[in-house]
């Protein structure tokens, strides 16, 4: 925990949203802009409530995959065909000309 020795709440609510990480909790911060800073503790510990009670469910109830380890993709194969393609015609090597500034 840092102890700070200002004075101005508004400062101090500010520095804490411009610290915070996107996420749920960040985002009902922007959606509800707290006044105090007091009522930013008060929500963060009731979302660390809600977060704690969601992991013990989910505890409960088995782990979760994680993702990426499911069903393996279908590698796509691109169909060839037996018949030859006719020879590339080549064109002899003619080197760029400059052009003179009028």
């Amino acid at each position: 925990m840092v102890k700070l020795h200002i004075k101005d709440e508004a400062m101090m609510v500010h520095a804490f949203k411009r610290g915070m990480l996107s996420g749920p909790f960040s985002g009902s911060l922007i959606r509800c802009r707290p006044k105090t800073f007091g009522e930013i503790r008060r929500r963060a510990v009731a979302h660390i409530d809600t977060e704690e009670e969601v992991t013990e469910k989910r505890g409960s109830v088995g782990p979760t995959r994680p993702w990426g380890t499911g069903r393996p993709q279908v590698m796509r194969v691109h169909e060839t065909t037996t018949e030859k393609k006719p020879p590339a015609k080549q064109a002899p090597y003619e080197p760029k000309r400059h052009q003179t500034r009028a």
